[in-house]
């Protein structure tokens, strides 16, 4: 499960990271198309990533709850982390609030 976890938590990091550097990206997509091959790469090779750690960790617990779960509390944990660490930006109100609420929902999830 180890390793289910580490590529997990390569795949989470680097999907977030493709995610925020494309939203920042400032042309038209349509004069310049290849400014989109950097986050293209990374985001395909975290997808590679995170199918082998859901593989592994299905193999590894037998039960894809447990994989779905332990991926979603990663991205929770990650996306604010990668994010500030990327941006320097801190959440709203809003988003702030809704990001406790969804704290909250997979916690609910996870233990009812």
């Amino acid at each position: 499960m180890a390793a289910a976890l580490t590529l997990m938590i390569f795949g989470e990091i680097l999907t977030i990271y493709s995610e925020v550097y494309a939203s920042k990206l400032e042309g038209r997509p349509m004069e310049t198309p290849l400014m989109f091959l950097k986050p293209m790469l990374l985001i395909s090779i975290a997808g590679i990533s995170l199918v082998f750690a859901y593989w592994l960790g299905y193999q590894a617990t037998g039960n894809i709850w447990v994989v779905t779960v332990a991926s979603l509390t990663l991205l929770l944990i990650l996306e604010p982390i990668v994010i500030y660490a990327m941006l320097k930006e801190l959440p709203g109100r809003g988003a702030l609030i809704g990001f406790f609420l969804g704290a909250t929902g997979l916690i609910a999830t996870v233990a009812l």
